[in-house]
């Protein structure tokens, strides 16, 4: 009965369109199908397309809001430290006495008292400078402990002993804290506290916290327009022109900084050797996470500046490396290192917010999703890795941190 139904159905159809309006109507509707195809792909590439814009618009405008000239209380952007006019003399001359660069002296009492002539600590701790009694007699030279200019005074007496005593342990740790780092955390935690003696900074929380909160603020708070505030020349073969960086990880969040770091036990201090595998207590770069990532593949990647994809080699814990080229800046080169995979090749020429790469987790010493960024000092040759070193036996890698900071992008 169903057989017979259909051939008459089938019957009255040709009847009625004929086999040419079948055929007809088969590649019609052939053709439809084909076109909703099309469109859904094209919808998908564009999709994509928006998708990339997106991440290099938000790249383009994120960035740290470190562009203020706190001194002077100009510029727009970032919270701003003004230093109270009755220090503004006696900071720039403890600067000078001490030898210090003048963020670091005003970051530093800002830390201590927060310019406060009547602070005093639970221990005893007296003044804008946080004198100890034993240490305002040695260097109080009979001024007020709690007059700006007395204990400012004192303070750059105090400081330029610590930065004496501190060079030779800087010259003993080859890579590690510079001397200005070392007398900072002499100042919180004492001359003779441990690690010091090896040029490292001492294993206390605290004075680690203290050491990274004055350098940070001395950028952010006190420079103008984030400058770098020379310390150590760590830096200083990487020149910056004007105008910011984008986010390289739009979205991500500081994870891990550059310096000492205990990871390995057993290595002495200052040991940061390949052989022994000590050189895992140095981070030679800085960190960064897509919040919630694990080990799955992360957030877009992408170039902080214009630049050329000089190397990218999965097989180097998924590196990309890109060379400044934007007529600013040096042309220093900056490594993406643990991607999940790279969106770029060698020879590629990139846009600031162009994407680089995936955030991954590749590589041995990688313990989770995140993005390792680096900066080795112009001239360095292509496919350079961490930790390898030049002619004369010193690191190609500087501290990306002032680099950063000063670019807007962290």
């Amino acid at each position: 009965m169903k057989a017979a139904v259909k051939r008459a159905g089938i019957g009255l159809l040709l009847k009625l369109v004929g086999i040419p309006g079948l055929i007809f109507g088969a590649v019609a509707m052939a053709l439809a199908l084909m076109l909703a195809l099309f469109m859904l792909f094209l919808g998908a590439g564009a999709a994509a397309s928006k998708d990339e814009h997106d991440t290099q618009a938000a790249a383009t405008t994120a960035g740290s809001t470190c562009q203020v000239n706190a001194a002077e209380g100009e510029g727009g952007g970032g919270a701003a430290v003004e230093i109270p006019e009755a220090f503004q003399q006696p900071v720039a001359d403890a600067a000078e006495e001490s030898g210090l660069p003048e963020e670091i002296v005003a970051a530093q009492i800002n830390q201590e008292s927060g310019f406060s002539t009547s602070a005093q600590s639970p221990v005893g701790a007296q003044g804008p400078a946080q004198f100890m009694p034993a240490t305002w007699e040695t260097y109080g030279e009979g001024g007020d402990i709690n007059d700006p200019e007395d204990a400012m005074a004192a303070y750059g007496r105090y400081m330029k002993h610590l930065v004496e005593v501190s060079q030779p342990k800087a010259d003993k740790n080859e890579g590690g804290p510079d001397v200005v780092r070392l007398a900072v955390a002499s100042y919180n935690a004492g001359e003779a506290a441990p690690g010091l003696s090896e040029g490292e900074i001492p294993p206390y929380e605290e004075t680690q916290n203290y050491v990274s909160t004055i350098f940070d603020g001395a950028q952010e708070d006190f420079s103008v327009d984030c400058a770098q505030v020379a310390s150590g020349g760590e830096v200083s073969d990487v020149e910056l022109g004007d105008g910011e960086w984008a986010d390289p990880l739009p979205g991500g969040q500081d994870t891990s900084g550059y310096g000492a770091r205990n990871l390995l036990p057993g290595c002495a201090p200052g040991d940061y050797s390949l052989t022994n595998g000590c050189h895992a207590n140095f981070h030679l770069g800085i960190d960064m996470a897509t919040p919630g990532a694990g080990t799955s593949p992360g957030g877009t990647v992408v170039a902080p500046t214009s630049g050329e994809i000089v190397c990218a080699r999965q097989e180097y814990d998924g590196l990309v490396q890109m060379k400044v080229t934007n007529d600013e800046d040096s042309e220093m080169l900056i490594n993406f290192i643990h991607l999940h995979e790279a969106t770029v090749s060698e020879g590629d020429t990139v846009e600031r917010g162009d994407p680089v790469g995936i955030e991954g987790n590749t590589g041995p010493s990688s313990m989770g999703t995140h993005l390792h960024l680096e900066v080795m000092k112009p001239g360095t040759p292509a496919c350079t890795r961490p930790w390898e070193r030049d002619g004369s036996g010193d690191l190609y890698n500087v501290n990306p941190e002032p680099i950063m900071r000063e670019k807007g992008a962290l």
